[in-house]
């Protein structure tokens, strides 16, 4: 069947529609890790939250039924999707299960789960190297061990993909996994990333497994519940998360924000207009019971969570995912430190973005992460590349492009009919005047600081140094950020091309 159906893209990111036995799950989505014994908020409350889909452990459930199968909608009293881990977490926690591969997978097929995942080996991050690649081969091996069981199922399967910390076992998992039939692909064992903060890892290790993974099945990321990380993984291809984190955040008396979390008792207000927060205040949360309390923090840290879904669902639907990131970042160290590590995966991300969405809405050019806005460094190379090398060799005149829409400032409509006028911007490039119109030339929302002036002439540099204009005249206007970019470009062009500047009067 044709189960995984992307609809909306921007950077690596999609939103898809993933259809299951039990209904259909819209990515990218988050699965709020279920106890049957001990749940907390009940999954009615989950279910009107707007959460269609849990994940509960099997091998928990095979232990507590003793073996015995059984529906687990009926046992949960859930009509949506399920998905169960099979106890791979067990097996990184303690070192092992009670149970073997093919009674576990074959457990998840007669008990009726939507999405099943094979008994892998976690590698964790202490393991040495060649632990790791042993526990690559067994996971492997047990992937094969299962086909056989859930070759005729009507059920989702997942094949984790293991290897971390060490980056080319992951490399090495992710190649090997287009040998399977497996229908989902989850990167393994993140969670004590996520504890450290270590966001650059978890991005760099995921970005490495959508690298070599096929593109057209969803990839899942097991145990990423924090809504810091969450659009920095879905730009680089993370479809799928699931987490516990919010009841045992909520049971450590802490209190998710969008930028990290706090202990409710160092809490003189509560940031945020859920309806726990609206309320209760702080001080009233804080002399609840324990129970209660759990409660309370429990719902609102869900809430939290399907916010930031949203959030970046809208970012993806509107084209502004990069530009969501670039906020992100600024909130926290650690994300900084994730947004620099998504930089470097430009090739994979340009391999999904869109060069334009349908309708497309204004770019907001903040500061110099813009320069490495895929979009717009498309934009900008297809300009060059198309446009721009009519130009080479001849003699160009530059004039600032200030005032949209460019091609009607007083110094430019006079001129055109001369030819051999470009435009020069801090983040657009050079583009001819006839383009002033266009997305982004026209659509687009800019912050120009003169601290990065230096940053915003070498991208210019270069483009006038692929044209090799025989002279150049650049045109500037005092006390604006042409005339900074004029001096600086006069500069460094000299030694290699006849240039002059001209003030605009």
């Amino acid at each position: 069947m044709e189960y995984f159906d992307p609809r909306e893209y921007d950077l690596a990111g999609r939103i898809a529609r993933l259809r299951t036995k039990h209904g259909v799950i819209e990515t990218p989505y988050l699965f709020p890790v279920i106890d049957p014994t001990r749940q907390q908020p009940s999954l009615e409350t989950i279910d009107k939250l707007g959460f269609n889909a849990i994940i509960t452990n099997a091998y928990l459930f095979y232990k507590r039924n003793r073996g015995r199968i059984k529906s687990i909608h009926e046992s949960l009293n859930w009509k949506h999707p399920v998905m169960t881990d099979s106890g791979g977490y067990q097996v990184l926690v303690y070192g092992g299960v009670e149970i073997d591969n093919k009674t576990i997978v074959n457990y998840e097929k007669k008990i009726g789960v939507d999405i099943g995942v094979i008994l892998d080996i976690p590698t964790g991050t202490r393991m040495e190297f060649g632990e790791a690649w042993k526990a690559v081969q067994t996971t492997f091996d047990r992937a094969v061990e299962a086909l056989p069981v859930i070759m005729d199922s009507d059920q989702l399967w997942v094949l984790p993909i293991q290897g971390a910390p060490y980056k080319e076992l992951v490399k090495y998992s992710s190649i090997r996994a287009w040998r399977y039939p497996y229908h989902i692909h989850a990167f393994g064992s993140p969670t004590v990333f996520l504890e450290r903060y270590d966001y650059s890892k978890i991005v760099e290790l995921v970005a490495t497994a959508r690298l070599y993974l096929p593109p057209h099945k969803p990839l899942h990321v097991f145990g990423v519940g924090h809504p810091m990380i969450l659009p920095f993984l879905v730009a680089l291809g993370g479809d799928l998360f699931d987490s516990a984190s919010y009841i045992l955040y909520a049971r450590d008396d802490r209190y998710m924000t969008e930028t990290g979390t706090k202990r409710i008792d160092e809490l003189s207000y509560l940031p945020c207009n859920c309806p726990v927060c609206s309320k209760y205040t702080a001080r009233e949360i804080q002399k609840l019971s324990r129970e209660e309390r759990v409660k309370l923090l429990s719902l609102h840290n869900l809430y939290i969570l399907r916010k930031e879904l949203l959030n970046t669902k809208q970012a993806i639907k509107e084209g502004r995912l990069w530009e969501y990131l670039e906020y992100k970042s600024k909130a926290h160290p650690t994300l900084r430190k994730a947004f620099e590590t998504v930089k470097k995966y430009l090739d994979l991300i340009n391999k999904y973005n869109p060069l334009t969405k349908g309708s497309p809405y204004a770019m907001f050019l903040i500061d110099v992460d813009s320069l490495y806005n895929p979009r717009l460094v498309s934009i900008r190379h297809n300009t060059l590349s198309n446009i721009l090398t009519s130009y080479k060799g001849k003699y160009v005149e530059l004039y600032p492009a200030l005032y949209k829409p460019y091609n009607q400032q007083e110094w430019i409509s006079n001129k055109m009919s001369k030819g051999n006028i470009l435009l020069y911007h801090p983040y657009l490039g050079i583009f001819p005047p006839e383009l002033s119109n266009t997305y982004p030339y026209f659509q687009h929302e800019e912050s120009i600081n003169i601290v990065f002036m230096e940053k915003y002439s070498e991208k210019i540099i270069s483009e006038i140094m692929i044209i090799k204009p025989k002279a150049i005249t650049i045109h500037y206007v005092r006390n604006t950020w042409s005339e900074h970019i004029a001096k600086i470009l006069e500069e460094k062009l000299k030694k290699t091309i006849d240039v002059k500047i001209v003030e605009i009067t």
